[in-house]
């Protein structure tokens, strides 16, 4: 499917009214519908033109809905259908699926049922053409999917990517913010047997316990104030593909019990619906939280953390991969020159040399912040001291320091017993105590103005 073409729908019914009064109804909700009452010439039609989506009745004389469906998926694998059964065939309509239908509606037709499963199937295509561009548009990239290193402990995550990634175990992914967990996850699905299926994120952080499970789930209208029509949640839409589930480690426990039954079971209901649903879905889990740490606080559950932990990989901060530092950048300066149709530069010696002793509490996502940022200022030059954050200069010992000055050691014993989000948190207020502006704090901390604001934010509540 074309991205920029209109959704195309045939309509399939031997009764003619039928067909017209759905065409007509898809027409008005903006769809590119063709109509027939006869399957047989559903099937020419297909071998001239594309579509998307077939809704086609099950019962029909000649030629029924379950051979046409699987005459229909012969001349394009990628056709979505649905089909339509009568009360008392449901049985056949659960056999057409098995068959490749996508899902069936019984007779007569919910208008509201009808517009919510094809807005599925839609977004669900569209994800698959997304994918299907940005694995085109990454096939020259340098390194394992953009997860660049070389150390020792890189090679054996390589190593275990390529193992791991045919296979349908389920994966936790930990690590410290910035270090590449989602790069992981990524990678898994990309070179894994559902690479051509959708991969659907969700960062678990960034919603409330209700919205959450809303957002997983999906719910029926009416379920809470707002939910106006049914919505599908994530799951749903990443059925027979794979999901991918950022900062687990703070997902309320309520909604914990709830993954767990998707894990042991595939079933689901969704928020408000007591119709159990089931999908075929391949987890992975990221957190930058010890979860171990987490079930003995009673924060997570421990049953759901062995069902995540089939296989784990454990991320190293670049603090403790020095010598992937250069490699990075330079991938970094390619990546942006090319994005911007700039001329490829590197920083200089001594600019390379702030670089890779630096410490990187925001890791890698860190570091390529510092390079884009850098880049700006230095525009057609290569990158020197000056365009790096000042931070970086600050660290280094100095004859100050000797005679007196605060040593490198001395300012990193400051952070000594404190989490990353912790010295993250005093370096933001530090910088903002220096700068007469949270712009110019942003800048020099090489993060974002809102992200200050926003944590900012945070720390108040």
């Amino acid at each position: 499917m074309n991205g920029a073409e209109k959704f195309k729908i045939i309509v399939v019914d031997d009764e003619q009214r039928a067909v017209a009064g759905l065409v007509d109804l898809l027409r008005l909700d903006g769809y590119e519908v063709e109509g027939f009452s006869q399957p047989e010439k559903v099937l020419d039609y297909l071998g001239r033109e594309s579509a998307d989506l077939l809704l086609t009745d099950l019962k029909m004389p000649g030629l029924d809905g379950l051979e046409l469906l699987q005459r229909a998926k012969a001349l394009d694998p990628e056709l979505n259908v649905i089909m339509i059964t009568g009360q008392g065939t449901v049985n056949d309509a659960v056999a057409a699926m098995r068959a490749g239908a996508d899902d069936y509606l019984i007779k007569p037709i919910n208008i509201d049922e009808l517009e919510i499963v094809i807005a599925r199937i839609r977004e669900k295509r569209e994800l698959l053409w997304q994918n299907r561009i940005l694995r085109e548009a990454s096939r020259d990239t340098v390194g394992q999917d953009d997860f660049i290193g070389r150390s020792p402990r890189m090679e054996k995550i390589f190593q275990a990517l390529r193992d791991v990634a045919p296979t349908m175990a389920t994966v936790l992914i930990e690590g410290e913010t910035g270090t590449g967990k989602e790069l992981v996850a990524r990678a898994l699905h990309r070179h894994g047997a559902r690479a051509a299926k959708p991969l659907v994120t969700i960062n678990c952080a960034a919603l409330h316990e209700g919205l959450l499970e809303s957002e997983l789930f999906g719910h029926v209208k009416g379920a809470f104030t707002g939910a106006v029509r049914n919505k599908p949640g994530k799951f749903s839409l990443a059925d027979g593909g794979t999901i991918f589930l950022d900062e687990i480690g703070d997902m309320a426990l309520s909604v914990q019990a709830k993954l767990l039954r998707v894990l042991v079971s595939g079933e689901f209901q969704q928020v408000g619906g007591e119709k159990t649903h089931y999908v075929d879905v391949r987890v992975l889990a990221a957190t930058n939280k010890d979860l171990l740490k987490a079930v003995a606080a009673g924060e997570f559950r421990e049953d759901l953390y062995y069902r995540l932990n089939v296989v784990q990989f454990t991320l190293p901060p670049l603090r403790e991969r020095p010598g992937d530092v250069a490699l990075l950048v330079k991938h970094f300066c390619r990546r942006i020159a090319e994005r911007e149709g700039r001329p490829l530069l590197y920083p200089d010696r001594e600019a390379m040399r702030l670089l890779e002793k630096a410490p990187w509490p925001g890791n890698v996502r860190e570091l390529e912040n510092v390079i884009e940022r850098a880049l700006i200022y230095a525009k057609k030059r290569p990158i020197g001291v000056d365009d790096l954050p000042e931070s970086l200069s600050r660290d280094e010992p100095s004859a100050g320091a000797a005679a007196g000055g605060r040593s490198r050691g001395q300012a990193t014993s400051l952070f000594s017993g404190l989490t990353i989000k912790e010295m993250e948190k005093q370096m933001i207020l530090a910088a903002l105590e220096r700068c007469p502006s949270k712009a110019q704090a942003a800048r020099e901390l090489g993060i974002s103005t809102r992200k200050i604001e926003y944590l900012l934010k945070a720390w108040q509540s």
